[in-house]
């Protein structure tokens, strides 16, 4: 037992902490299991669920981890926080948003499935006046059409029910959200503490990179990129994170310049620490602040973005998301203005509720505002 425990302990010290061992030993799992599920079976995850375990673990080891170290600390912020009534409403709002996409689905009919026979149907407590041909008349009557608690925010133009999609689209806007930004921040966060960290030629080649990057219009490269490469909501994460780093990297890098001259990152290196030691165990855990407001203020951007691609027919027709109705709605506005009424109501409310939130966590963390 003994032996075994200096066992790791000798290969934590190698390898430069429990933490980054973990990361190792999951990043190789990961890999096996991506080549097991390519060339042996089947399907073991789908791509989303490899997103899921790979953004975390990096969450819960160089986000979580350090943040329950410092549980004092994140008591004083939270206080402060907590003072700014609209973070707090924010934050309020993004929680009945999770429950709604976790538990939602248990309580609502497949988003999907179409029954023209309750088509049309206005939400509970509206009436509508529907002109129908009648085959043996030969003439058309008016029809009066009254919501039903059996569909509470009405149906659409297929007999889809409304409040199915929305929790639908609320699942998915959370999944392209809390993904997409997940990538685009970790990737943006390592190459500014790398550019920062070791300066130089490695310093200038990824700010250019960086600038190159930001020259082209996201939206359009989006759109270009999946209307090549075809629709699917797994692909489209991907390249929402990974042409949305350019900022990040910026404002982590201008952080990390103030940082890599401290007493405590020279100390480490006096005491023999690697650059990668350095970077993941001294440099992210101190920026972990600015990472956290980035995050909340990028994620309504990138579920516009979503919503954008839906919107235009870009997006993955195999799941039902909140720009796919609002494309539905926007057709049939005269008959069923309910229908775009819903999602709309729900992307304004999100994008307010994590816009109040990020503000509130960005005040709290600056020292110089009087929350």
């Amino acid at each position: 037992m003994t032996n075994w425990l200096a066992s790791i302990n000798y290969i934590t010290g190698k390898v430069g902490g429990i933490r980054k061992l973990i990361l190792i030993l999951m990043a190789a799992l990961l890999g096996v299991t991506i080549l097991l599920d390519v060339l042996v079976v089947e399907k073991i995850f789908d791509p989303l669920g490899y997103l899921y375990i790979a953004l975390g673990t990096l969450a819960v080891l160089y986000g979580i981890y350090p943040l329950y170290t410092s549980r004092r600390l994140v008591g004083y912020y939270w206080e402060r926080a907590s003072q700014n009534r609209l973070a707090v409403a924010g934050l309020a709002f993004i929680l009945f948003l999770i429950l709604l996409a976790l538990i939602g689905p248990f309580f609502t009919t497949d988003p999907t499935a179409t029954n023209f026979e309750e088509k049309n149907i206005p939400p509970l407590g509206f009436t509508i006046e529907e002109s129908v041909y009648h085959p043996e008349t030969q003439q058309s009557i008016s029809k009066t059409i009254t919501g039903s608690g059996k569909h509470p925010l009405g149906t659409d133009n297929k007999g889809r029910d409304l409040l199915a999609m929305i929790v639908s689209g609320a699942r998915i806007s959370l999944q392209v959200g809390l993904l997409a930004t997940g990538i685009a921040v970790a990737l943006g966060t390592l190459i500014g503490v790398t550019s920062a960290y070791l300066g130089g030629k490695i310093d200038n080649i990824l700010m250019r990179f960086t600038d190159i990057m930001m020259t082209f219009p996201f939206f359009l490269l989006l759109v270009f990129i999946v209307f090549i490469f075809g629709p699917n909501l797994a692909f489209i994460v991907l390249v929402i994170g990974l042409t949305g780093w350019t900022g990040t990297a910026r404002l982590v890098r201008s952080e990390t310049l103030s940082l890599r001259t401290r007493e405590f990152i020279m100390a480490a290196k006096a005491l023999g620490a690697s650059d990668s030691r350095i970077i993941l165990a001294h440099l992210v855990p101190n920026v972990i602040s600015l990472i956290i407001v980035i995050a909340t203020l990028s994620i309504p951007g990138v579920i516009l973005a979503e919503a954008g691609l839906s919107f235009i027919g870009l997006g993955d027709p195999s799941v039902t998301s909140w720009g796919m109705v609002l494309r539905a709605g926007q057709q049939n506005l005269d008959t069923a203005w309910w229908v775009a009424v819903a999602p709309g109501v729900m992307l304004f409310l999100t994008v307010l509720a994590f816009n109040f939130m990020g503000d509130g966590l960005r005040d709290a963390f600056d020292p110089r505002s009087a929350v």
